[in-house]
């Protein structure tokens, strides 16, 4: 098992966030008065969150001047571009060295009309469009796209971390929200990240191996992806998922870029690997019902019939699968985004990773 040298004509994948730039502060955020003193900048942006979704203004994110009081959970981003936020010329007025501060309050998720697919619109806003990172975050710009990744990423860790896991008291948040303390024993939390391989498998011939998972309609291919168990490295993690899950032994892997997927808090590590035999190639049975090798001119010519759906453009799975094939896969089923099957089957651990 070995990383294999990069050719040097290639290059990284194309991911949504490529570009974006995002002072995080991390020095000032620390300070007490912190955030009150970033909600009270004239120019202070804020970016309201409802569920997993954003407002939208045309095609770029919504951000609303911070008025009245700070709200509670607010949690400071940073400070970005004027130029990066839509209408920056007019928010000269707030800047801080040449910066504008841009604050996520999250709002309980609202009643939706229909299934949540980034376009429904829930009853209290009708007329009102939506981002869901997962399925339109490739058609945000970069500083938008990630500005949402962390706004997603840090209001669902703060959903998830309101008690001690040391001593199980309710802890407070600090650190303009990028940290909670236990007033109990004084334990520190700060957000996590969980590692997970995601790995695009080629054999001798340039084939690619997709695997069909029971969690999504029988259609749906994609790569494989796993989390990192504890005590594993990168390269043995992928190695493993990809034996357990499609039956084929891997080498030559190459890292080709990482993605945060903050549902909940993942960071997907992407690869390439190489099997020697495709031939061992089967699904587990567990988590994957299928899996098919195809050649360029087989995966494009099924996706674009419908015969295959592919992940959506915002995951580095597509990335990886698109990458590959050398350029964009037209594909039937992009209009509608791919949704789980009606099934008692719990998610499957390596799916949750994608």
């Amino acid at each position: 098992m070995h990383m294999r040298r990069r050719d040097p004509g290639e290059t990284l994948l194309t991911l949504p966030q490529d570009g974006a730039r995002i002072d995080r502060l991390d020095a000032e955020r620390k300070r007490p008065e912190w955030l009150s003193e970033v909600w009270a900048t004239p120019g202070t942006r804020v970016l309201n969150l409802y569920g997993r979704r954003a407002q939208l203004s045309g095609d770029r994110l919504k951000y609303e001047p911070a008025t009245g009081e700070l709200p509670a959970g607010a949690v400071t981003l940073g400070a970005v571009d004027p130029a990066d936020l839509p209408g920056g010329e007019d928010l000269a007025e707030g800047e801080q060295n040449g910066r504008v501060h841009v604050v996520v309050v999250a709002h309980p998720k609202p009643e939706e009309n229909g299934h949540a697919n980034g376009t429904t619109e829930p009853s209290d806003t009708t007329g009102t469009s939506w981002a869901d990172l997962a399925f339109a975050g490739s058609q945000l710009t970069p500083v938008d796209a990630a500005l949402l990744t962390q706004a997603l990423a840090i209001t669902t860790w703060h959903a998830r971390s309101s008690f001690c896991a040391a001593c199980g008291t309710a802890t407070e948040v600090d650190a303009s929200g990028w940290r909670r303390v236990c007033p109990n024993c004084g334990a520190q939390t700060f957000p996590r990240t969980d590692p997970a391989v995601i790995t695009a498998v080629l054999d001798a011939e340039d084939r690619i191996l997709l695997g069909s998972a029971f969690r999504w309609d029988a259609t749906r291919y994609s790569t494989f992806a796993g989390f990192v168990e504890a005590g594993e490295s990168v390269e043995a993690a992928l190695v493993r998922e990809i034996e357990e899950e499609a039956g084929v032994v891997v080498s030559e892997i190459q890292y080709m870029g990482s993605q945060s997927w903050p549902f909940p808090r993942s960071l997907m590590l992407g690869h390439f690997a190489i099997t020697e035999d495709p031939s061992m190639a089967r699904p587990d049975g567990d988590e994957i019902r299928e899996v098919r090798w195809f050649t360029r001119e087989e995966l494009a010519a099924a996706a674009a019939a419908g015969e295959v759906s592919l992940p959506t453009r915002s995951s580095i799975s597509r990335a990886l699968i698109e990458h590959w094939h050398g350029s964009p896969i037209e594909a039937a089923a992009d209009a509608q985004p791919p949704q789980p099957r009606g099934s008692a089957r719990p998610a499957p651990r390596g799916q949750q990773a994608r």
